[in-house]
C-alpha cells in the first residue's frame, strides 16, 4: 500500500489542531490550497536537498524545471538560487565535523497518532541533536519558540510545535546513536535573512511532548470520524487560524468577528447618507486610548485573516462558475510588457544594427553577488577587504509587534516629554 504524502495530524499544522481540535473536521472537506508561493517553496526545498546530498551549489540548478507534483513544475530562478545557497551554506557550516541527515523522515506516532514528519536537516553531535527547518516564504517570520502569554513580554517560552515534533521523532529514532543531553531547533528563513534558534534539555522536550500528546488525542477524535462537532472544540485565534483552510466557513471565527466588530458595523450600516458621514462614524468608533488600542490590536490580525479568507472563498466560487450575489469576475490590469522570447528579440534587434549600449542595460552586481565571487576564488581576500567600506545596509523600518516578540523594543521618547524638558530648562534660565 502506498504511504500517504502527509500525516493526518501533520507537524506543520500543530499550531492549529493542538488548540482547535474541531478544525480537523472542518478542514477535511476543503481542497488543497497550494499556490504559486507554496510551489516555489516546495521547489526550493527540493533544490536544497539536492545541493546537500550531491555536494553541489545552487547555481548548478539555475534554469532547471523542478517537479512539485500534479504535473506542475517551477523554474529554479536567480532568487531561488540565492535563497537556497544561503540556507545550504548555513547547514554546511553548523554540520562541519558532524553527521548530517537530509530530508530525514521520522515516525512521531508515539506522540501523535499516525503522525510522521520529514525534517529538512538533522545534525548529530555527540551530546546534541540539531533540527533545522528551512522556510522559503517572505511574508511571515517564523520563530523557533513562542511565548505562553503573547501579551506578556516576560512570559516563559516554549518550542515551536512543528519543530518540537520533529525533535521528538528524531530523538526516538536516534536515541541509540548517542547519549543526547540537549535538543537545538533552528528555523532558517533566507528570504527574510532570519535564523532563529531555541534549545532545551531532553527532559524539557519530553515534558512538552506530553502536552502535545494530550491535545493530539483530542484532535484525533475528528479524523475520518462521524463524531458530531463539539462547539467548544472550535477555538479561533490568530495563530491557529492563520493557515487554516476552513476559516472562511468556520462558524466560531465568524462569531468571533461579529462579537468584536459586529455592533459597530450594524451602526455603520444604518448610515446610508454619504461617504463622508460613514467616514465620520468610523473615526468615532476608532479606539483612542492606549488600553483600547491594545485590546483592538489583539484581534485585528485575526479579523484581517478572516476577511482575506472570505475574499478567497468568493473568488473560488466565481471561478467555478457559481453565483455570489452582488459580485462578479472582471479582467484585472494588464501586466508589464515583456518579450515572448528574449532570444528571438535579441536576434531581431541585432539585425537592426543597434549599438550595444542601445540594446542592453548593464547593472553593477550586488554585495551578496560579489561575496559569492570571493567564495568562488574569483576575488581574493585583499580585494574583498577593499570593497568592505563601500558596502552599506539600510536599517529595517519600524513596525508594530506583540510584546512577546523576541526582538528588543525600540524606546521612543514621547514628544510631550521633550516639550516638558524644554519648558523646565527655560524656567531655570529665567530664574538665573
Amino acid at each position: 500500500m502506498t504511504e500517504p504524502a502527509h500525516a493526518l495530524l501533520s507537524p506543520s499544522g500543530a499550531d492549529r489542531w493542538s488548540v482547535c481540535a474541531g478544525s480537523v473536521l472542518l478542514e477535511a472537506s476543503q481542497p488543497d490550497n497550494s499556490n504559486k508561493d507554496s510551489d516555489w517553496g516546495t521547489a526550493a526545498h527540493t533544490v536544497s536537498a539536492m545541493c546537500l546530498t550531491e555536494k553541489t551549489d545552487a547555481v548548478a540548478y539555475l534554469g532547471r524545471r523542478i517537479d512539485v507534483g500534479d504535473c506542475r513544475t517551477v523554474e529554479c530562478d536567480r532568487e531561488m538560487v540565492d535563497a537556497v545557497q544561503q540556507y545550504v551554506d548555513y547547514v554546511r557550516q553548523v554540520s562541519e565535523g558532524a553527521e548530517l541527515l537530509v530530508e530525514q523522515r521520522f515516525d512521531i506516532s508515539h506522540v501523535v497518532p499516525e503522525c510522521f514528519g520529514t525534517s529538512d536537516a538533522v545534525v548529530i553531535h555527540p551530546d546534541e541533536l540539531h533540527i533545522i527547518d528551512a522556510k522559503f516564504g517572505r511574508g511571515v517570520q517564523v520563530y523557533a519558540s513562542y511565548a505562553v502569554d503573547p501579551a506578556d513580554p516576560n512570559s516563559p517560552r516554549k518550542p515551536n510545535k512543528q519543530m518540537a515534533l520533529y525533535a521528538l521523532g528524531a530523538l526516538r529514532e536516534l536515541e541509540l546513536v548517542a547519549d543526547f543531553e540537549r535538543l537545538r531547533m533552528t528555523i532558517h528563513q533566507p528570504r527574510l535573512n532570519s535564523v532563529d534558534e531555541w534549545d532545551c534539555s531532553v527532559e524539557e522536550l519530553l515534558a512538552f511532548g506530553e502536552e502535545i500528546k494530550a491535545a493530539a488525542d483530542r484532535a484525533y477524535l475528528y479524523v475520518d470520524s462521524q463524531t458530531p462537532l463539539v462547539p467548544s472544540d472550535l477555538v479561533p485565534g490568530e495563530k491557529q487560524c492563520k493557515f487554516c483552510k476552513a476559516k472562511a466557513t468556520c462558524p466560531a471565527l465568524a462569531q468571533r468577528v461579529q462579537d468584536e466588530v459586529g455592533g459597530d458595523f450594524e451602526n455603520l450600516a444604518t448610515f446610508s447618507q454619504s461617504d463622508e458621514q460613514k467616514a465620520m462614524t468610523l473615526k468615532a468608533l476608532t479606539p483612542k486610548t492606549g488600553d483600547a488600542l491594545g485590546k483592538a490590536m489583539q484581534v485585528i490580525d485575526l479579523i484581517e485573516s478572516w476577511c482575506k479568507a472570505v475574499r478567497g472563498a468568493t473568488e473560488v466560487e466565481l471561478l467555478a462558475g457559481r453565483e455570489v450575489p452582488g459580485y462578479k469576475l472582471v479582467q484585472g490590469r494588464k501586466g508589464a510588457r515583456a518579450w515572448t522570447s528574449e532570444g528571438e528579440a535579441e536576434t531581431a534587434l541585432k539585425s537592426m544594427r543597434l549599438k550595444v549600449d542601445e540594446m542592453y542595460s548593464f547593472k553593477l552586481i550586488t554585495p551578496p553577488a560579489a561575496e559569492k565571487l570571493l567564495k568562488a576564488g574569483t576575488l581574493g581576500p585583499r580585494q574583498w577587504a577593499k570593497l568592505q567600506p563601500l558596502i552599506g545596509q539600510a536599517e529595517g523600518g519600524k513596525s508594530v509587534a506583540p510584546a512577546s516578540d523576541p526582538r528588543p523594543a525600540i524606546v521612543i521618547t514621547p514628544p510631550e516629554d521633550d516639550f516638558e524638558d524644554q519648558t523646565a530648562t527655560q524656567a531655570e534660565e529665567d530664574l538665573a
